[in-house]
């Protein structure tokens, strides 16, 4: 073996090894990283915004939509969390009293038809709705607590957010050095990938938000007994392609007229079709416009199967995983496929 040949196995050898080191050193911190990442890319508009007025000084800029984030954001969401776990140990309570009137209405109505059909069918709601309550407050305390590790991812997500929008440019910059592709299709594959993330974020995610809040809203003015916590919940399941918000506001509907609320029940249904039921229609296109997209349905196994490999931040990294993969696989038919076409064209 050749002496050049000799020095080039042992340089990728020993580039290999340091960057199988690297890499595990930076395992712990590679979530935080990859939400400071997902957050730089939705917020750009907002530090473009901040750069035209502070003279394109980037530490300042950088700065200041840090300080946007977390106002706008993190500590509306903290209240947020914090308002879910008290309605949840609330909503446990009035369970475990027999304060919600109705579900004996309720579960009569549904089992019903089914024991036309099979006369020995009982539904009790009650038992059921102590364990999801239970649930539902046990896991509060454990995705919530703001843990020693929990306070450093957040301060790795921050601080790397921050350098995300200071240097952001020189990160591209170096990608597109170091890439074996051509410039053209480094600024392709990095365009692609913004608009995948946004796509998912703002799409479905934020989609799904806005429908949970609307839905809060309504359950609160026509008199739904935990509003923030069905909100919550509406928001979760709008995810579903098809179905999505029906889960919750149906049953919601259905309880207003086992209580005898029937204007509040008209009104929850019209509510719910008029406000929220038009949010695809009309919020969606106006956030998204016409950018790359995502089938609801892998969103929803991103979401859930985020959930599950990552813990409470999946919610997050579950999407961005299934959008760089929309965006790589988008590249492949641009660089791969188009390629080979030529090449079959030339022959």
């Amino acid at each position: 073996m050749d002496t050049k040949r000799f020095q080039l196995y042992f340089f990728i050898a020993l580039l290999l090894a340091i960057l199988a080191l690297t890499l595990r050193l930076f395992q712990p911190f590679i979530a935080p990283l990859a939400l400071a990442f997902m957050t730089a890319i939705v917020v750009r508009p907002v530090h473009r915004w901040i750069m035209a007025r502070t003279s394109h000084r980037r530490g300042l800029s950088a700065t200041l939509t840090v300080l946007f984030v977390l106002l706008v954001i993190l500590v509306p969401l903290g209240v947020l969390l914090q308002q879910i776990t008290l309605e949840s140990i609330s909503f446990l309570s009035d369970v475990k009293d027999g304060k919600l009137g109705g579900l004996d209405e309720i579960s009569a109505q549904i089992a019903r038809p089914i024991q036309d059909i099979f006369p020995s069918f009982t539904l009790d709601l009650a038992p059921r709705l102590k364990a999801f309550a239970a649930g539902i407050v046990s896991n509060a305390g454990n995705i919530f607590s703001f843990t020693t590790s929990a306070g450093l991812s957040l301060f790795i997500a921050i601080v790397g957010l921050f350098y995300m929008l200071r240097d952001g440019h020189t990160f591209k910059k170096g990608i597109v050095e170091l890439s074996p592709l051509a410039d053209k299709y480094d600024n392709q594959i990095i365009d692609k990938i913004e608009r995948a993330v946004n796509s998912v974020v703002k799409g479905s995610l934020f989609t799904a938000l806005i429908k949970g809040i609307l839905a809060a809203v309504g359950f609160a003015i026509f008199g739904v007994p935990h509003a923030i916590l069905w909100g919550t919940l509406t928001a979760i399941v709008a995810l579903l392609p098809g179905i999505g918000a029906g889960i919750t506001l149906i049953p919601a509907i259905i309880f207003l007229l086992a209580i005898d609320s029937l204007g509040a029940a008209i009104g929850l249904a019209v509510w719910s079709v008029v406000v929220v039921g038009l949010v695809d229609n009309i919020v969606m296109p106006f956030i998204v416009g016409r950018g790359f997209t995502v089938h609801p349905l892998f969103v929803l196994l991103s979401v859930v199967g985020g959930l599950i490999f990552f813990g409470p931040i999946g919610l997050f990294l579950g999407p961005l995983v299934v959008a760089l993969l929309s965006a790589l696989v988008e590249i492949y038919k641009l660089v791969i496929l188009d390629d080979e076409g030529k090449r079959n064209t030339v022959i």
